[in-house]
Parts: structure tokens; C-alpha cells; sequence
């Protein structure tokens, strides 16, 4: 509320106070007290109630003056007057208040990112922005996860006395087929992708819904083996029968018994996959996005992710701690998985497991048998790549998935 002061109503009182004010009487609300502020850092509280108390003294004062000479009463006028004298000491206090909560908290400086540089935390909010500008109906899916699984071969060299697994130096990549696409197991042996390979399913080939999933974090596990012996010895087994699948490397074996596999791949006592560990203590994993589909100038980005020693099976990684970690790359060529590249900026998107050296993983021959140890040709190790993060996708696509 503004208080309009008539000072023709105020019998002189205004000029009474300018005059104490002048001689040093009272003190104006108006005076410069901050003027020869001298207070060290630590001084606020002393500041603060000083002010204070001068406001107050100086309250006090003007009606002390005007007893003195004689004015015992107050018209209305009179009385705002002395208000806004008074409120004017208060907002000086309140000024010396925030003085000190500045220096007690001193604002946070504001990062300055290079030029390019998406800050963390606003990929969402660009696909978001993204999506809205298309101006169709889409959904946001929290809680968005893909997986896939790569094949290693491990061949076995050696002979039937002394052998050893190497694990071939070489790239191994995730999501490079969707379900339903062909695949062959050990280079030999004619499959189809299915779930158990991968949730992919890349609907966008035929009907081009399109999807943007952002990456937040990812997991590894492993996902499984297949052991390949010489057909040869095989057939000659006796009484081999559909066992003869399972060591021509045509269905998935779990044996930490040593019965079809070496002993050596399985830890005696936790049942651990030692073949996997040591793939994890050597092997590196990269992102690539591959612009060669989508009109561009074929180029492809690659980006270090971590050694998958850190990357936890059990527990998701936030990729905040990675080299070159997602605040630092800008969203449209950074941790994005679209299911329609053709269509996209962003490229196909991969992920790859790097072997740059040979790893030897020295094993015992086994009687599978035939009466004498065999060594295995090769054994497919099968590693689990998932992708946590947030998913945008056409209402539609959603609703055709919960039917």
C-alpha cells in the first residue's frame, strides 16, 4: 500500500526532523551508513544486529526530538510520516541482511561449455524438443531397455596332449541384426535371430514408425556357449546319438562338469566362466554410429566407452564415468539408438567389443567318447550387451505393442 503524505498537514514536523537530522539529532533514513563499512567476512551477525539497532535507535529518536520541543501529540499525517521514515530504516537492514548471506553464499559460477557441447542432462530435453516439432502423437518410455548378443569363436589349437583356446584379436559388434534376420552359429551352422539373441526388432523396415532410444547406462553378462569337435570323431562315437548335436556345436551347452567342455573353462568352485573373465580383462568397448545409410558422406563415429572389466554384470553403469561420457558428446551423434537409420541424422548404431591382441586360455583335451582325449575345433563364447535409457515413440507404435 502506498501512503500518499500531504506535507502541507504535517505542521512542520518534516522540517523539525530535517533539522535534528542536519545537527546530528536524529539520523535520516536516508543517510549513507554503509558508507565506511569496514566489517571483516566473519563480522555479518555484528553487522546485521548493528543495523538493526540503529533502525531502531533512530525510531525511537525522531519521537524523542519532537518530545523535546514540545510535540506530544500526532495528527494522522504525522504518524505515516514517521511510518515511512521507519520503513525506510527497515529496508536498509534488509539490504545489510542480503550483503551478508552473499558473502556467507557466494553464487555458484556458471560453467562455460565449448561450443557443440550438449550440458549433462539435456539429451532428454533435445529429443523431447524433437519429437513435439514433429507435431504426432508420441510416447516416452522411462524405462527403455534393449539387449543383443555377440558371437566369439575361440579356437582351439594344439594337440590331443597339450592344447589351448585363443580368443582371435578382433572387433565383436551388438545390434547389427534383428529378430527374425539370418545368422550362423560358428560359421557353419545356419540359424535365425530370435529373443534369445536379442529384443531388436527394427519394425521401422516396413513400417517406419521410427524410435529414439537415449542411452543412460548398460550391463554385460554372458550369455551363453557352443563347443565344435571334428565331425569325424564325433560319428565315430559309439552310441553318440542326439548328443552328436550338442558336440557339433548345433545347441547350447552349459557344463561346468567337463563332461563335452575342457574343465578349465569353469571355476571349480563358483562355476564362474573363466573363457568370459578373461575375455572381460582384455577386451574394450566402443560405440559407433555408421552415417553410410543415410545419404551422407559415409562417415562413421566411434567412441570409447570403457574396459569391460568395468562394466558390472550385475549392476547397471552409469556412463557419467566414461572417457568422453555422454555430457561431453551432442545428442544428435551421441549415446542415440534409432531403429530406422535410413531415415535418420544420427546413423546406425552399434556397439563393439575390441580384442586388439590374441588371448590364449590353455585347456586339457577331453574323452568325450571315443576312449582317448579330444580337443574341441573352436567354442563359441556369446556375450549380452543391454542399454538402459529413456525411449520416444509414436503413440501408435506403443499402442500396436500392447495388443
Amino acid at each position: 500500500m502506498t501512503m500518499n503524505i500531504d506535507p502541507t498537514k504535517l505542521h512542520g514536523m518534516l522540517d523539525l526532523l530535517a533539522r535534528t537530522d542536519a545537527e546530528g539529532e536524529t539520523s535520516g533514513p536516508d543517510d549513507d551508513q554503509d558508507a565506511d563499512d569496514t566489517a571483516g567476512p566473519d563480522d555479518g551477525d555484528d553487522e546485521v544486529a548493528g543495523a538493526e539497532l540503529e533502525a531502531e535507535e533512530g525510531d525511537t529518536g525522531d519521537i524523542r526530538a519532537l518530545q523535546r520541543r514540545g510535540r506530544h501529540t500526532l495528527s494522522l499525517e504525522e504518524a505515516r510520516a514517521l511510518q515511512v521514515r521507519a520503513r525506510r530504516r527497515g529496508q536498509k537492514v534488509g539490504k545489510k541482511r542480503a550483503q551478508v548471506k552473499a558473502k556467507r553464499n557466494p553464487p555458484s559460477p556458471i560453467m562455460q561449455y565449448p561450443p557443440n557441447m550438449v550440458p549433462p542432462g539435456s539429451g532428454t530435453r533435445q529429443l523431447l524438443d524433437k519429437w513435439r516439432r514433429k507435431n504426432d502423437p508420441f510416447v516416452v518410455r522411462q524405462d527403455g531397455h534393449y539387449y543383443a548378443v555377440t558371437e566369439i569363436r575361440c579356437i582351439c589349437e594344439g594337440s590331443s596332449n597339450r592344447a589351448w583356446v585363443r580368443i582371435p584379436a578382433g572387433s565383436y559388434t551388438f545390434f547389427e541384426r534383428a529378430v527374425g534376420d539370418d545368422i550362423t552359429f560358428l560359421g557353419t551352422i545356419p540359424g535365425s535371430v530370435t529373443v534369445n539373441l536379442t529384443n531388436l526388432q527394427r519394425p521401422s523396415k516396413n513400417t517406419y514408425n521410427e524410435q529414439d532410444f537415449l542411452i543412460r547406462s548398460i550391463t554385460m553378462q554372458e550369455a551363453g556357449l557352443r563347443v565344435r569337435y571334428d565331425g569325424g570323431e564325433v560319428n565315430a562315437i559309439p552310441g553318440i546319438g542326439n548328443a552328436a548335436d550338442v558336440l557339433l556345436g548345433k545347441a547350447w551347452l552349459w557344463d561346468d562338469a567337463g563332461a563335452f567342455l575342457p574343465k578349465e573353462i569353469f571355476h571349480d568352485f563358483n562355476g564362474e566362466n573363466l573363457l568370459y573373465r578373461a575375455l572381460r580383462r582384455s577386451g574394450v568397448l566402443f560405440f559407433r554410429w555408421d552415417k553410410r545409410r543415410t545419404g551422407g558422406n559415409g562417415t562413421m563415429r566411434q567412441v570409447l566407452v570403457d574396459h569391460l572389466r568395468n562394466v558390472p554384470d550385475t549392476k547397471v553403469k552409469s556412463l557419467q564415468r566414461t572417457s568422453g561420457g555422454a555430457p561431453v558428446l551432442p545428442v544428435p551423434d551421441g549415446y542415440i539408438f534409432t531403429d530406422n537409420p535410413e531415415r535418420s541424422e544420427e546413423g546406425q548404431f552399434s556397439a563393439v567389443i575390441t580384442v586388439n591382441e590374441d588371448i590364449a586360455f590353455p585347456v586339457k583335451p577331453i574323452d568325450i567318447g571315443a576312449g582317448s582325449p579330444s580337443k574341441p575345433l573352436e567354442i563359441g563364447l556369446y556375450v549380452q550387451l543391454s542399454l538402459n535409457g529413456v525411449s520416444f515413440e509414436h503413440s501408435k507404435r506403443a499402442q500396436g505393442a500392447s495388443v
